[in-house]
């Protein structure tokens, strides 16, 4: 492939925050200036090939990269991702280049990949991945091999240890004592959840309270919709993936069975265990996303089927839940959600 004259300026190699190669991302304002329209597609497809996503030129000139100040962002809604980033956040409240340069690399709570290496996406297509694929095609996104070539080349001067933070969230305490003693055993059970660190390590970096952030998010408005939503029967409930998609704002769904055995394993900390049953063969989408619907019909594509441990059972939690949840709607109307996130339940005492 032919590419344009490149000035020097765009030689340069950019790093973003979590190890990605800016100056060779098919996303970004640098490629696209690098390659010329008539070469673009080519280009675009061999990328899917190797990525799995197809990069389009859009209405603007590409992506200008996590180093550039919020304020010298572009007003378009595609840069929301970059101010949202925990790894971004981090790197830019630590003052470090990126994650290669931190104490405490390699970090869990880096949104750093792991799932583009020369094996990995080998292994993915079926055929070796030469040099010249490799370089032009997949190192842009081999974000932690990236980082690791990154950090041995640092002096131990040029590494700088994380500035700790120590901030949780908040509930609203109780005014009283709850006449149902089954909402205080709930009430019990969900400060013991949002106490706790929800399986992350290192809770106390800018990058690992944002990702504690995110799941509490994620966490709260599941409990929500399945406390509110799902279907008991005896001891279980079930609630299957047209229900959650259709109620799941302000968060988003997990893409994989991998990111819901996250949350699952996170529940079973606290006795309650879920377990997807599959609905269909054709769960995932052609861009790898499970899918709500079974194609062509309103059918749930899974269901998630949830019991909780004997202890659990004697309040019995899911009703008691439902009834707090009810409870809330009825007194609170359209702040409800607000206060079940803040476990603010002074209106059932």
């Amino acid at each position: 492939m032919r590419l344009n004259n490149i000035s020097e300026k765009f030689m340069k190699q950019i790093f973003s925050r979590c190890g990605n190669l800016c100056s060779e991302c098919p996303w970004s304002i640098y490629m696209r200036k690098k390659i010329g329209k008539e070469e673009w597609e080519e280009y675009s497809q061999e990328v899917k090939k190797y990525i799995g996503f197809k990069p389009i030129k859009y209405e603007w000139e590409g992506c200008v990269g996590c180093l550039t100040p919020n304020e010298e962002l572009p007003k378009h809604p595609f840069f929301n991702f970059l101010k949202k980033c925990r790894t971004r956040k981090c790197g830019s409240y630590n003052e470090v280049h990126n994650c290669a340069y931190c104490g405490r690399f390699p970090c869990a709570n880096t949104v750093a990949s792991n799932d583009f290496t020369r094996e990995k996406v080998s292994e993915k297509t079926g055929s070796e991945i030469d040099d010249k694929t490799y370089e032009r095609y997949i190192k842009m996104f081999d974000a932690m091999t990236n980082l690791k070539k990154i950090r041995s080349g640092l002096q131990d001067n040029q590494i700088k240890n994380p500035k700790l933070i120590s901030e949780k969230g908040d509930i609203t305490k109780l005014k009283g004592e709850f006449k149902n003693e089954n909402f205080s055993r709930i009430y019990e059970k969900l400060v013991e959840i949002v106490n706790s660190n929800l399986g992350i390590k290192g809770i106390d970096t800018v990058a690992g309270f944002e990702l504690y952030l995110l799941r509490k998010a994620f966490l709260w408005r599941f409990i929500w919709i399945f406390g509110l939503y799902g279907k008991i029967n005896e001891n279980d409930l079930g609630i299957d993936s047209v229900t959650l998609y259709d109620n799941r704002k302000p968060i988003s769904l997990p893409t994989n069975e991998e990111q819901w055995k996250l949350y699952f394993d996170i529940l079973s900390q606290f006795g309650i265990h879920a377990e997807l049953e599959i609905k269909t063969d054709k769960l995932y989408t052609p861009g790898g996303y499970m899918r709500a619907r079974i194609p062509q019909t309103n059918k749930p594509s899974y269901i998630i089927k949830m019991k909780v441990t004997p202890s659990l059972q004697k309040y019995p939690f899911f009703k008691a839940l439902k009834e707090i949840i009810s409870g809330l709607q009825n007194k609170t109307g359209k702040r409800a959600f607000t206060n079940f996130k803040k476990l603010d339940f002074n209106t059932l005492l």
